[in-house]
């Protein structure tokens, strides 16, 4: 019989490898729930923050295109009483559509403020403001950093840009007024928790614009200053167009996951941040969870030890001791949820039910057996047998995450780790991640493809644009990009519902694929508005053949549910480009292509640097082109409605042509 000391021993043994075992996978439990919540609240922030910086965009782009309006009908004007007729007028129009601005005003070339101020308004000179100056210097539109109104005391932005005469004499400055506040309302709307913040930022100095915070709303605390973290620092100097990271909140000290975006065209970044102490509140409880269940298996397992060592003391059956010990560590091993299995020579002496379970196998089948036949590849086998056993044998213990093979031939992934138990022995442990990988798969889905339509969004068709046009520099051969916007979608959304404008875009994005080739792009960029690129149709006419069968397409009803049939059509503007012109000029041309159809009609197809707009009934007569020249003519003049509920002017009021 075994002597008191040698059943010592193997009971701490016992113990030991129980609450390592037990350790070990609530710590790989543990840890993978944890980075599976951090990653789900980085990409909701970088959501967050793409969605905002999209919004400002547009707000921003809109305000531009109205201040050239302004201007450039300015510029045509030789007498001085018609041009401020003409600015009133044009101003008043103007600030009507541009509802996000509080102000649009007009300074003579001294900086008093002659058109734009309320009646009982004190004067106002903007001489000594910077965008004044900037705004004098350049023929272009320049944005000013967050300043101090001279009339109410709150911060603001403006927009200006330099009015000229018909000689290039220098008029004075038209300008719009954005305040801090309207962003921050913007913000307000937006999931952010109950202790996220949302800010934006000047790129070059990163004053403060505005800010919204969950718990502080409305609050002007650091606006205009430049209060930041070193983290945020740090991330902006590697990337200063996107990225993420997690520190205090410098303003309010919050520790905050936060995500940042450049937004196009301007000089701002904006800024989403979720509380680390929302998003991580059911991993906390994970951890209190799994501690305890830990504890408490390993004290009884503990308690069980030193009941039996004391009986095997009082009636030194040594024999009996030994076996129920060993039922113990059986019970253990036999768990199900993690695999063990004892390897010699990469061959399988002992396996546990969790493992037979998780691959499949009826119980004992696989003992005798190679691991080659848990492994998807004889390459995959290989490198495991040279990093693994090599790590074996220098830090004693190796770990990975690897898909295997199930007895069907399905893959799987694992948690993969092991410790040398004897010089020709090792024990592995085997854990299912397959759900955690699996949801990791989804999640980077979801940060890539419309939830909607499944097409893939903004982020992913401006990286797949850029492969496109490096695939079009290294052939030498150009590629068409296209915006297409949809005409006529408004009213359904209007007069039938969001579930029946949903339906209209599954529907158009379906027949865009269907009528596209494997090798072109559609993507949805947000509302009714899509993006395509083919890299096979270099050329107006190839471009334009395939563009007509997919308007055309577009064109046929749409049969909504409980029997409705709706029609639709859309504007598109092509930039055919090569591949050595940079992508953003490629994005911008296309869309002023896209907005120069809209003005032609809509229903066209509109190619940048061409002043012809085609539909999707191509004529080939002089007679009909002079028709459809007259008919644009004759439609120029009149404001429009957009799809996406904005306001879009025809006839260079509030969008200027690039064509």
């Amino acid at each position: 019989m075994p002597s008191l000391r040698a059943l010592r021993r193997w009971l701490v043994v016992g113990n030991v490898l129980v609450a390592a075992v037990v350790s070990g996978a609530a710590w790989v439990s543990l840890d993978n729930a944890r980075r599976g919540d951090e990653n789900a609240a980085r990409l909701t922030a970088q959501n967050l923050a793409g969605s905002m910086s999209s919004e400002v965009s547009t707000e921003l782009r809109l305000v531009d295109n109205a201040l050239e309006t302004v201007t450039d009908r300015f510029s045509g004007v030789h007498d001085t009483g018609a041009g401020n007729r003409l600015l009133a007028d044009m101003l008043a129009k103007q600030r009507s559509l541009l509802k996000h601005v509080q102000a649009i005003r007009v300074a003579d070339r001294e900086g008093h403020v002659v058109q734009g101020l309320a009646a009982d308004a004190p004067p106002m000179n903007v001489a000594d403001r910077d965008y004044f100056l900037r705004a004098k210097a350049t023929g272009e539109t320049v944005v000013s950093e967050p300043i101090l109104s001279k009339l109410t005391g709150k911060w603001e932005i403006s927009v200006a840009r330099a009015l000229r005469r018909p000689g290039g004499q220098f008029a004075g400055v038209v300008f719009a007024v954005i305040t801090s506040d309207h962003f921050a309302d913007l913000f307000s709307g937006m999931d952010l928790g109950k202790s996220g913040a949302m800010s934006i930022r000047t790129v070059d100095s990163l004053r403060l614009v505005a800010r919204h915070s969950a718990f502080e709303p409305r609050s002007s605390k650091g606006l205009g200053e430049v209060t930041v973290s070193d983290a945020m620092r740090r991330s902006l100097s590697a990337d200063e167009e996107r990225g993420w990271y997690i520190t205090p909140t410098a303003l309010d000290k919050v520790d905050r996951i936060t995500a940042y975006r450049r937004i196009q065209g301007y000089p701002f970044i904006v800024f989403a941040g979720l509380s680390t102490s929302e998003y991580l509140v059911p991993w906390r409880q994970q951890v209190a969870e799994l501690c305890i269940l830990a504890l408490l298996l390993v004290s009884t397992i503990a308690a069980f030890s030193v009941h039996l060592y004391r009986r095997q003391a009082r009636e030194r059956a040594s024999r009996l001791a030994a076996d129920k010990l060993a039922k113990e560590q059986q019970l253990l091993l036999e768990n199900d949820l993690v695999g063990m299995v004892r390897l010699r020579d990469r061959v399988i002496q002992w396996d546990n039910r969790a493992l037979a379970q998780i691959f499949g196998y009826p119980p004992g089948e696989l003992r005798g057996v190679s691991m080659r036949e848990l492994y998807l590849d004889q390459e995959t086998f290989d490198r495991i047998g040279v990093e693994g056993y090599a790590a074996l044998k220098t830090q004693g213990r190796f770990r990975t995450q690897i898909q295997m093979r199930k007895k069907d031939g399905s893959a799987l992934w694992v948690d993969l780790s092991s410790m040398q138990v004897t010089e020709d022995e090792s024990l592995w442990l085997i854990a299912d991640v397959d759900v955690l990988k699996r949801s990791e798969e989804i999640a980077f889905g979801l940060a890539f493809r419309d939830a909607l339509t499944g097409l893939p969004n903004r982020r992913l068709f401006e990286e797949r644009l850029a492969d496109a046009q490096a695939n079009a520099q290294r052939s030498n051969a150009p590629l068409a990009v296209c915006y297409l916007d949809l005409d006529g979608f408004k009213p359904i959304n209007d007069a039938y519902g969001h579930e029946a404008g949903d339906q209209v875009l599954r529907q158009v994005a379906m027949r865009l694929q269907e009528m596209l080739r494997g090798s072109d792009v559609v993507a949805r960029l947000g509302g009714d508005e899509f993006a395509l690129v083919l890299p096979a149709s270099g050329t107006t006419d190839s471009a334009r053949t395939v563009l007509q069968r997919c308007l055309s397409e577009i064109e046929r009803p749409i049969e909504l549910d409980h029997g409705r049939s709706v029609t639709v059509s859309a504007s598109i503007g092509v930039a055919i480009a090569s591949g050595s012109c940079p992508t953003s000029q490629v994005m911008r041309d296309a869309d002023a292509a896209m907005y120069g159809a809209k003005r032609s009609g809509k229903g066209r197809i509109q190619f940048h640097g061409l002043r012809k707009a085609y539909s999707s009934e191509p004529s080939h007569d002089a007679s009909t082109s002079a028709a459809s020249e007259q008919r644009d003519a004759g439609e120029s003049g009149h404001e429009t409605q957009g799809d996406g509920g904005e306001t879009k002017a025809g006839g260079g009021l509030l969008f200027s042509a690039s064509t």
